[in-house]
């Protein structure tokens, strides 16, 4: 489904869920279709930091992350309504949680381990996975993460999809919810 009327964002489209479920590449499509910005709060750390989120949490901790992620994730979401990709943890930690669910329609990209597994087994900048099983590792995440996933506005399931069709899903569910 490709829209060709123009659709007016009351608020940021903030995306969830775990890494390597595709919300960077899903999110650069869905703000091209709507016409709007995207952001990822990941760069955005960075670029405020001057550092990259792994060395923020080899050097200053995870507490620190933490606190810097909310302030962005919460001034970004004071901005003109635009697609938001966040962190794995980000709406996990209550505050921010919160803050995306008073300010933006919070949307949780889900997938299977065996989907995002292999996306995510190489890459070394996942400093969740980096000690022990990364296999054991990310099931247990998402074992632990998904109940509070659970929690977002609109769930799309994106196992062994493509972006676009993703993408489109997502527009169906906002039209349908918000645009009737």
């Amino acid at each position: 489904m490709r829209t060709s009327k123009l659709i007016i964002l009351p608020k940021t489209l903030t995306l969830v869920g775990m890494m390597g479920v595709g919300k960077t590449s899903i999110g650069k499509k869905l703000s091209k279709q709507l016409g709007v910005q995207f952001k990822d709060s990941d760069q955005e750390v960075e670029a405020a930091a001057g550092q990259t989120v792994a060395n923020i949490f080899a050097w200053y901790g995870e507490q620190a992350f933490r606190d810097t992620e909310r302030r962005i994730v919460s001034r970004l979401l004071m901005e003109r309504p635009h697609v938001l990709s966040t962190g794995v943890e980000a709406f996990i930690m209550p505050e921010t949680r919160k803050i995306i669910k008073e300010n933006s329609y919070s949307i949780w990209l889900k997938a299977s381990v065996d989907t995002i597994f292999p996306r995510v087994e190489r890459r070394t900048h996942r400093p969740q996975l980096e000690k022990g099983d990364k296999k054991e590792i990310l099931k247990n995440l998402i074992e632990s993460y998904d109940p509070i996933y659970a929690e977002a506005d609109i769930h799309i399931d994106c196992d062994d999809q493509a972006p676009d069709l993703t993408v489109d899903r997502i527009i169906e569910e906002l039209a349908e919810r918000f645009w009737k």
